[in-house]
Formats: C-alpha cells, sequence, structure tokens
C-alpha cells in the first residue's frame, strides 16, 4: 500500500474505492457465482475500510443471446457474477464502457435490472441517451457527491432513442461539472478509454483526464488498457490514467502486465482530494491477491517508472510514436488493404472489415493512433519511431510477475 498525502484534511471526509475492470466474461461465469466469495477474500477487508466502493463491470449482465455486430468480442456474464461485488460490498457500477451494451436493448435493460437487484446503483448507461448522460448524486458522510461516466465512441453508445452508454463528450462534461459544483461538495469523474496493453496515457487521454481536473473535477478516474498506467496529482486533483484490470480471466496471450493492477482509493473533504491510496494486487482466475512484500515494492518501482514519464511531454510523445510504428502502422493501416470498391459498401456494412474500419474512424482513442501514424508516415520518422519499441515492450513484460 501507498498513500500520497498532499494537504490536511477537513472535519468531513469520504474515502472511495474505485476499481478497473471487472469481467468474468461466459466462460467464467458460473465459475465466479460459485466460488464469489472465495475469489473475493484476500482483497475484501481494503474494501471493507472505504466509505464508498465502485467498481467498473465490463459486461453486460445477462442471459440473453442477441449479441450486437461489432468488431472486437461480446462479453457477457449472467446474474449470478453479481455475487462477487456484493461480496465486496460494491456501492456504485460504473457502465460507460464499450461492452456494456454488446447484447443489444435487452442485454442493457437486463444489466440495469440485475445491477439494481443486487443492491448496486449505477451510471454511465440507460435506455436512451437522457438517461445514459445522468451524474449520480449521492450523500455519504454528510457530504453531497455526483459522479460523471463516459467511454470513448465504440460501440453501444447511447442516442435519443437509442439505450447504451454515455459517450465521451468534454463540451457536455465541462458544462456538467460546472453546474454539479453549484449543488454538490464533490464531483468525481470516470472515463473509460485509451490503448489496451499501452503503459501510458496517449497525448489525447492526457490533456482528456487534465482538462476534467481544469474544469473542476474533484477526482479524475480513466481504464481500459488491461494493464497499469501511472497517476498524478494535477493542480491539486489526483488523476489516475488506469489501475490495469480489476478481475478479467485472463487468455493464453495475456502479457503480464494484464495480471497485475491496484485499487485507487482518493480521500476527500469538501474542498475536494487530499490523499489518494494506491494498493496493488494480482489479478489471478483462483483470487484477487494483495502482492507479497517483495513484489509490492518491484510494483512501486515499476509503478515510478511510468509516473516519471508523465512529467516529460517531450518523453511521452515519442513512446507515442514507438506505439504508433507498431499497432497503427502494422495493425491500423492494414486493414484498409481490404477496402472493396465504393459500389459495395452499404452491402457489407456490418461485415467484420468494416466494423473495424468504423471503430477505428469513431472511437477517439483508435482515430488519435491513426492519425499518429500517418503523420509520421508522412515527416519519414515511421521506422526510427520503431526502433524505440522495446521500452515499452519491457514494461509490458516485467520478469517479476506471478501469472498464477
Amino acid at each position: 500500500m501507498k498513500l500520497i498525502k498532499w494537504r490536511e484534511p477537513g472535519k468531513e471526509t469520504v474515502s472511495t474505492i474505485f476499481t478497473g475492470d471487472f469481467s468474468p466474461r461466459e466462460i467464467n461465469a458460473d465459475d465466479v457465482a460459485v466460488r464469489a466469495e472465495e475469489i473475493a477474500s484476500l482483497i475484501k477487508p481494503v474494501f471493507a475500510e472505504s466509505d464508498l466502493r465502485i467498481c467498473q463491470l465490463e459486461c453486460a449482465v445477462t442471459r440473453q443471446d442477441t449479441p450486437i455486430a461489432k468488431s472486437g468480442p461480446n462479453h457477457r456474464s449472467h446474474e449470478g457474477c453479481l455475487k462477487f461485488l456484493q461480496a465486496l460490498g460494491i456501492n456504485i457500477a460504473l457502465l460507460a464502457n464499450n461492452h456494456t451494451g454488446d447484447y443489444g436493448k435487452e442485454g442493457l435493460s437486463d444489466t440495469l435490472d440485475n445491477c439494481r437487484k443486487a443492491g448496486m446503483k449505477t451510471v454511465g448507461a440507460g435506455m436512451d441517451s437522457k438517461s445514459a448522460n445522468a451524474p449520480l448524486i449521492l450523500t455519504c458522510n454528510g457530504l453531497k457527491i455526483a459522479i460523471i461516466n463516459q467511454a470513448e465512441h465504440e460501440f453501444g453508445i447511447a442516442e435519443d432513442d437509442t439505450p447504451g452508454c454515455a459517450g465521451l463528450d468534454l463540451d457536455k462534461l465541462q458544462e456538467s461539472i460546472s453546474d454539479l459544483k453549484k449543488e454538490c461538495d464533490l464531483v468525481f469523474t470516470a472515463f473509460h478509454g485509451g490503448h489496451e496493453h499501452y503503459p501510458f496515457p496517449s497525448p489525447e487521454l492526457t490533456k482528456r483526464c487534465r482538462f476534467a481536473a481544469k474544469s473542476g473535477a474533484d477526482v479524475v478516474f480513466n481504464c481500459h488498457t488491461h494493464c497499469p498506467c501511472g497517476y498524478e496529482i494535477y493542480n491539486g486533483v489526483p488523476i489516475v490514467y488506469s489501475p490495469g484490470n480489476f478481475y478479467f480471466p485472463p487468455r493464453p496471450t495475456s502479457l503480464p502486465c494484464w495480471f497485475i493492477g491496484y485499487l485507487a482509493k482518493f480521500h476527500c473533504d469538501k474542498k475536494g482530494a487530499f490523499a489518494l491510496e494506491l494498493i496493488p494486487y494480482y489479478n489471478h482466475q483462483d483470487k484477487i491477491k494483495p502482492l507479497p512484500e517483495k513484489d509490492e515494492e518491484l510494483f512501486f518501482q515499476y509503478l515510478e517508472k511510468l509516473c516519471l514519464v508523465l512529467q516529460d511531454p517531450e518523453r511521452l510523445n515519442k513512446l507515442f510514436d514507438s506505439w504508433s510504428s507498431l499497432y497503427g502502422a502494422e495493425g491500423y493501416l492494414a486493414t484498409f488493404y481490404n477496402l472493396k470498391k465504393p459500389e459495395a459498401w452499404e452491402p457489407c456494412a456490418n461485415d467484420e472489415t468494416w466494423l473495424g474500419i468504423r471503430n477505428i474512424f469513431c472511437c477517439e482513442s483508435h482515430n488519435e493512433l491513426l492519425r499518429h501514424t500517418v503523420q509520421l508516415i508522412e515527416k519519414g520518422l515511421l521506422a526510427e519511431a520503431k526502433k524505440r519499441f522495446d521500452e515499452i515492450s519491457a514494461l509490458q513484460k516485467p520478469d517479476w510477475v506471478s501469472r498464477c
């Protein structure tokens, strides 16, 4: 555990713990439902010490077999998996992400209903855009708190008459923060976005989170990357760029960084946050396990490397050059070689190639990566940027991480 404190608190305080992605996925749903208490047992005491407990729920909670057409996997679990969140006393589920809408209207309706039955409030999704974008307002320890939850524009975004999650909208965010600060003591902003398996925030994600802080948010939290990223205290506002997975059983191809993460515990009073507590753990399929002392020391050395880069904009940009040189050039741009002629576009609008292209252009992080890649090509810097990828690869594969 690590505590970062930058001022003394006032009389009324509240502690709020945020987790990264919880997604047992269908293949593990029955196991999680049966072993919920066992999986949660070692990490449970940490949650008991917090006033509010907030989890990123990254799957539809439904038994409906109504997957939407999208690029990437459709994630669902059934209502039994929520026993795990109940074991930890989770109060609030963040639903703005790229999997909440994976099973359409019926799946989202089930998700909202199942969370309610499990005793959890939800934010970031609804049966239309108005309800999806509505902040969650509650009172804890005498402090009135608002939570805003938004996700990048992948699949399952709510529209006027279409259910889904709240899409990223910085103009609306700034206006909402301003309005909520007039009636609430604290405003928490939670984003879902970034680049999977990339251990740093991209230049645009950094700007987005700092924009939320400058707009008046008291806490800024982001997740989605499936690996830990750093944190910073920006003008007195704590920003967590990604805590990594919380409970997300691995695939055979999962990198070592998949298995480590940290809980972010924010301590606040009426003036905002005054301290940030970090609790690292292993995300293993059998249990969530606090790190043993030796691994905890290595984890915080690892995290410090990630945080130092946040204070060096030039280095942050160069690392994103390297990321773009591989995942942008060899991943995204390669997709375009499969393009068909214009007259064939509409009949194949839902095939795998086109859905991937739609995602590249509509999702903010994917679009950023594509733009960054073509700019490197334009300047003749692609090959040079690729030479530096080893630094990223080493952070994806820390040799001290236990996978089991």
